[in-house]
């Protein structure tokens, strides 16, 4: 499919949910053993929260689930699924496009992030780690699926199983990440920046920012400090990551709006990390936690298609 979809508001959702999750997490300890006539029966010892914190919770959490499901699914019928319907449903295998899989680490981070959400929404609402776990997996390969079902009946798109394989491959990292803490040390990040092509967008009615391919940048940022060993830590300051860019040279002509075969733009960078910064307040905490999933404009190494430093990389 020649979009990314759901990346863009499931990591706005996602990151929300991590500053919704810590704050509970910090402000709704109990400290007097909670009620034990209420109609909401707590899960276990361990919950923070009161019978009347929880029930409010889980109806938070429903709501956030099923409002955002039905929010998006009213913006991809508006922008996605208004064209011409296929004579019937249909698989489409779209790898290596014009857009070189530039779409398919968008489907990758929309699948980590919603699994990402649906644990700590989970969790916020008092869910055991396991159950947390399994269900919020299956809330982001459900809710991913049925975009693809959706796509299959229209002539655009079809079903892609490519889109699926980078979907599920997005939700399996999150899921072994909390399965294995360890894991943590390599985060999907984001960069964009509007292309030239969609500052002339009057030249092609269909370019926007999910699709502008060739603005954005999916990186795997990694925390070397943390897997130095403890002799060579001093010698790495914590609050630098080392990254590694995927991205796209021009996919849409920015003179003609015409598409054209884009190139692979393999990204070394140097990024700074947001959770490093001082200050451990709960509010401030969450604020570095969102932070940190966006890739801040730094200095890289272009590796493909021809070796360019670039001095500030956005």
């Amino acid at each position: 499919m020649p979009h990314i979809k759901c990346y863009f508001v499931a990591l706005l959702i996602g990151v929300t949910a991590g500053t919704t999750a810590a704050k509970a997490q910090d402000g709704l300890q109990v400290s007097a053993p909670p009620r034990r006539d209420s109609a909401v029966a707590l899960p276990n010892r361990s919950c923070p929260l009161a019978s009347s914190q929880l029930n409010a919770v889980r109806t938070g959490v429903g709501s956030a689930f099923v409002g955002g499901n039905a929010y998006l699914y009213h913006y991809f019928k508006k922008a996605w699924w208004s064209g011409e319907r296929a004579p019937h449903f249909f698989f489409h295998a779209d790898w290596d496009q014009e857009f070189r899989d530039q779409d398919k680490f968008g489907h990758l981070l929309g699948g980590y992030q919603l699994a990402r959400f649906g644990y700590e929404g989970l969790r916020l609402a008092c869910v055991s780690p396991k159950k947390a776990i399994i269900w919020s997996a299956a809330y982001a390969a459900a809710f991913q699926l049925q975009i693809e079902i959706f796509d299959g009946q229209f002539k655009k798109y079809g079903f892609s199983y490519a889109d699926m394989i980078a979907n599920t491959t997005g939700q399996a990292l999150a899921v072994m990440q909390e399965i294995h803490p360890g894991l943590r040390v390599v985060k999907p990040t984001f960069s964009y920046h509007r292309t030239l092509a969609l500052k002339n967008s009057a030249n092609t009615s269909e370019l926007r920012p999910s699709l502008d391919y060739s603005g954005q940048t999916y990186w795997f940022s990694t925390d070397v400090n943390q897997l130095l060993p403890d002799g060579a830590k001093p010698y790495w300051p914590s609050f630098i990551r080392f990254s590694v860019g995927h991205a796209i040279t021009d996919w849409v002509n920015p003179e003609t709006g015409v598409t054209q075969r884009a190139k692979r733009k393999i990204v070394l960078s140097l990024d700074f990390d947001p959770e490093k910064l001082p200050g451990q307040a709960p509010w401030w905490r969450s604020v570095k936690h969102t932070l940190s999933y966006y890739r801040f404009p730094a200095p890289a190494l272009e590796l493909t298609p021809k070796m360019h430093l670039s001095p500030w990389y956005r």
